[in-house]
Parts: structure tokens; sequence; C-alpha cells
């Protein structure tokens, strides 16, 4: 009995918590939501103070849901948010900042908000995150976008009136400015500034939240907010701005015809796989008899021949694949080519096509190879930021990474400045990088690099399948057809020819087992060069 009455106070105290109807408003004391002035399309007022926008919409379906009743506090943004922070109105919406975690109660995000780069279409460069070096951005204060331009070397250019930005964007005050998607939809279309585009910036979407003091306030809108969204009450106000693809509100037919294509198409491909898999198992049965015969000779040659014999026994086997396939393939097209179906036919084609492009990639490698061995001029250095050269690669290789994997650089105070050729560094970089992502299914991979003995030392370290013993003493002298350093066992043209390139600088290069955390791979470069900081 004891424990039964536990339970229902456990209980009564949970629902006390979050509901909405205890939080001690009333038609007398209603709560205050605070709104900014100017801020169309979220929220404004016009020129009889009445309050309109997304937000004053919104808002009104979340406090009839929870019946309390309320009132609008318009004012500018700089005094409502002071507003809000100090506990001066009870209730606003703004963007969350990790900055205000600790000194006002944020909500679940009611949608997210994507950044866009406004440039004038007459100018001859495109706009992205690496053309805003040494040009002048304008945009809202915002510290995450303000340590980002910074980083690159833009000049910046903080502003209050986005409207009157844009104007004289328009008018050639500034080369860009930086604006949440929904605004330069807005104000474009609003201002008819027609000489004016815009395009979408790799950038961390930001959340677009309530916020107050009362943080029994916010569990309640959290636990409403979920049932809105399930009912679809979310998309129905903020869809125009919410579900966007280039500024257009893509409805949700198209959204469940695209879902039927690729259904469709994915059918599609099995049945076709499903009836040339007969035809092509006999086939595919000899160029895997091939390989595998190509690969017992490796193994021979590594036993018994030296690293010169090796390299040309390796290169023996990627050559030999690829035109094993090729030539299977295409006789198998030439001696039953009339009785074969279409489908069958485009399949062996496309099988084809995969093996002279892989063959191809071979070729590329091993005369970049050859161009770093003879060509001395290739090395040419020129003042470059360490820094913004890593930040870019990383930034590149973010958006490929598996689905659970991160990518973590740490970069030393005070940054670098030196004397290198930027093209044989992103060369040497990105291939480390490529090889971690490419081998790492979840955990992380980490960047690190440093100033060491008078030169650079860059270390790629992830948590992915290691290396085979077999391969540690000279993983980069073996090569194989594929630019890895594990693929079917044997290690990739890639690392040898960052070896070729260290090498050619008087640098060094390394692989090790990741000790610290347990598995994984550890590959690293040291090359000399002058620091100018």
């Amino acid at each position: 009995m004891k424990l039964r009455l536990a339970n229902i106070l456990l209980l009564l105290s949970f629902a006390l918590r979050v509901s909405a109807d205890n939080l001690g408003y009333t038609e007398d004391n209603p709560l205050i939501f605070g709104i900014d002035m100017d801020y169309a399309p979220m929220e404004y007022v016009d020129d009889d103070g009445i309050p309109h926008g997304l937000d004053v919409e919104f808002t009104k379906k979340l406090m009839k849901r929870l019946h309390l009743p309320f009132t609008y506090a318009p004012n500018t943004w700089e005094n409502i948010a002071g507003d809000v922070l100090h506990g001066k109105v009870d209730l606003g919406m703004m963007v969350y900042s990790p900055y205000r975690k600790d000194i006002t109660n944020y909500s679940r995000a009611v949608f997210r908000l994507y950044y866009q780069i406004v440039y004038r279409k007459t100018d001859p460069t495109p706009y992205g995150l690496r053309d805003v070096k040494g040009k002048d951005i304008a945009f809202m204060d915002s510290r995450p976008i303000a340590d980002t331009l910074r980083k690159i070397g833009a000049n910046l250019i903080v502003v209050k009136n986005l409207q009157k930005t844009l104007k004289e964007l328009s008018d050639g005050k500034y080369d860009a400015v930086i604006c949440f998607r929904y605004q330069v939809h807005h104000h474009l279309k609003e201002l008819d500034l027609d000489n004016l585009g815009s395009s979408d910036l790799a950038l961390m979407p930001r959340e677009y939240c309530y916020v107050s003091n009362n943080k029994r306030l916010i569990d309640a809108i959290n636990a409403e907010l979920d049932k809105m969204e399930e009912e679809g009450i979310i998309e129905d106000v903020y869809g125009n701005i919410k579900t966007t693809f280039g500024g257009l509100h893509i409805p949700m037919w198209v959204w469940l015809l695209v879902a039927g294509l690729i259904i469709y198409s994915l059918l599609s491909v099995i049945i076709i796989q499903r009836r040339g898999r007969k035809r092509l198992q006999a086939e595919m049965e000899r160029a895997r008899e091939s390989e595998q015969k190509a690969r017992e000779n490796e193994q021979r040659a590594i036993k018994s021949e030296e690293l010169k014999g090796i390299f040309l026994s390796n290169i023996s086997h990627a050559l030999r694949t690829p035109l094993n396939a090729i030539i299977g393939f295409s006789d198998l097209m030439l001696t039953t080519a009339e009785g074969m179906p279409q489908e069958e036919q485009q399949q062996l084609l496309g099988l084809i096509n995969d093996n002279g492009l892989q063959l191809l990639h071979l070729i590329n490698e091993l005369m970049s190879l050859s161009e770093i061995e003879d060509n001395q001029s290739l090395f040419d250095r020129e003042v470059t930021d360490v820094d913004h050269e890593m930040s870019t690669y990383a930034g590149e290789i973010r958006m490929q990474l598996r689905e659970g994997v991160e990518l973590e650089v740490i970069e030393p105070i005070g940054g670098i400045r030196a004397l290198v050729d930027p093209k044989l560094l992103r060369m040497v970089t990105m291939h480390l990088l490529d090889n971690a992502m490419q081998h790492t299914e979840k955990g992380k991979i980490m960047l690190n690099y440093f100033v060491k003995e008078g030169g650079l030392y860059v270390e790629v370290k992830d948590t992915g399948c290691g290396l085979p013993e077999k391969l540690k003493d000279n993983i980069f002298a073996l090569l194989s057809d594929k630019n890895t350093y594990v693929q079917d066992e044997t290690p990739g043209l890639g690392l040898s020819i960052c070896k070729a390139v260290i090498d050619r600088v008087g640098g060094k290069i390394g692989a090790s087992d990741n000790k610290e955390d347990g598995h994984g791979t550890v590959v690293w470069f040291w090359t000399p060069l002058e620091i100018l900081n």
C-alpha cells in the first residue's frame, strides 16, 4: 500500500512539474510574450500597433493549447533580448546560443535556420566561404559567424537593419551579406532587388527556440511542441521557411512522389540483378579465380623478392584485375549479344566502364608518382596559412563521413603561418584523412598538427579497422588497385605517393597502431619548413 501511494505521488509531482495549469498565469496576470517590432516575416508590428508574423500565429496556437492567457510586449530586438534574458518578460523566441544556455532556459528546437550568402549577380566571382577572404562581409551580430569570418580573413561589418543592409549591398557598399535563408527570400522579394543572388553556405544550422527564465514554463512548452509536431501544426505554420529547397516550398506530395520513384528504382535494380546473376556468375567466378591467382603470385613475390620486385608484382596484379574483367565481360557480350536483354547489356557495359575507370585511376596515380620523382618544379613554396588549409581539408572530409563518425581538429595555440607548397601539403594531408574516413565506420578521426623540431608535424588518428600485421613493415612501399591503405589486405598508391613527396622535401612519414583508443591507426608525417610566426 505504501509503495502504491508513493508511485501515485511521484506521478502527480511529475504532472505538476510539466503542466501549464499551475504556472500562475491568469487573465489578471497574463504571460508576457516579447516580440521584435521589426523582424518580418517572423514577428513585427504594423502601423496600427497590431502584432503579426509566423511566431505570433504559432504562439497563439501554443498558448491556446496550454490554456495560458497572454499578451504581447513589442520592442526593439536589443531591448527584447535583454528583457527575456533578465526575466522582465516571461517568454520570447530566439536562436539557441551555447554562450547563453547557462543563464536562461531554451525549449527544444521549433525548427532549424540555414545560412545563405547574398551577393550581386554582376560580380564575376561566385561566393562561398572560400571566397570571402579579404572581402567586406556584412552580417547581423552573431558570434559563430564572426568567429568563422575572422578565421578565414574576411573584413567583418556588423549591421542592425537587414533591409537597409541589403539595399546597400545592391548599391555596392559591401561585397556580400550573410543571413538566414528565409530572410533572404523575404527581403529580396519585398525590396524587389533583382540584381542580388544567393547561395547556401556549409555552416552549422541554428536552432530557433522559445526562451524563458521560467524552467517549468519551458518544460510545459516542450511537451506540447512534441504533440504539435506529430500533428503537423509546426509544418503548417512554418512550412514555407522550414522545408525549403533553394527557397521553394516543396509540397508533401512531391516528397511522396520522390520516395515512390526511389523505391521503384531500387526494385528495378534488384530485379535486373537477379535476372543477370546466373549469366554473370560464371564470368564473375573466372574473374575471382584470376584475382585469387594474382594474390597468390603476389604473396610468393613478397616472400622471395626485394622491394623493387614487390612493387612490380603489385602493379602487375593491379593492372591485370580490371583488364581481366574488361576482357571477360566484353567477350560475354560479343558471344551472347543477340539473345541478351537490353538491361543485362547495360549492366555489363556498366561493369566494363567501372573497371576501365579503375584502370585509368591507377595509371593516373602512377603518372603522379613519376612526376613527383622527376619534377623538381612541383616544390614551389609560398606563404601559407596552415590553420586555414587544415580547416578547409576537415570541412571537405566532414561532409563525406559515415553517420556516427566525427572529425576533431586540434589546432596549435597562436596558429601557424609558414613557407610551404600548399598543393603538396593538401595532397599528403587529404590522402591521410581520406584513408581514415574510408576505414572508420564508427568512432572518431583526429587531425592534430603543430610545430616540432623546426618543421610541421601532422598526425591523423582513427578508430577504424587498423593495419594488417604482415603489412606494417612496408606499408608505404606496396601498391594495389585502390587509393587506400587497406584494400584487400594491401595498401594503396596514395601512401606511396605521400612517401615520395615527403622523401623529396627531406621529411619523414610513418604509421602505427592506435594504442590509445585500443584499435585503429595513426599515420603521421613531418616536413621541414620555414615558420613565419
